[in-house]
């Protein structure tokens, strides 16, 4: 019985195609938000992209770490409500007040 074996040029074409589909998928990381609990960037939350928090007596601080293409967006009143300041670089805040009364990172 002959057996298949593939030529070099066949496994390269394979490891080439996997890349493509790779690159076609995009790059793995994001933007993270963390919240706070507690005053001075103490007791930290993960924050979900599309979920509006608040800022007050739940969350007391927030780290926005920036990646590249995935922003938050800021709003000046509670609930996420218009309008909103885009941002698309790292910002913190422990403790307040606040300049934001909300935020939401955008999926």
């Amino acid at each position: 019985m002959a057996t298949h074996r593939k030529t070099p040029v066949a496994a390269a074409a394979d490891i080439l195609l996997l890349l493509i589909a790779a690159a076609a998928v995009g790059p793995a990381s994001a933007s993270t938000l963390t919240l706070y609990r507690a005053p001075l960037c103490r007791v930290p939350i993960r924050g979900s992209c599309g979920v509006c928090y608040n800022f007050g007596p739940v969350y007391r601080g927030y780290f926005f770490n920036y990646f590249g293409g995935q922003v938050a967006r800021f709003y000046p009143r509670f609930n996420c409500q218009v309008p909103f300041i885009t941002v698309a670089s790292n910002r913190r805040r422990c403790f307040p007040p606040f300049p934001s009364r909300s935020i939401r990172l955008i999926c």
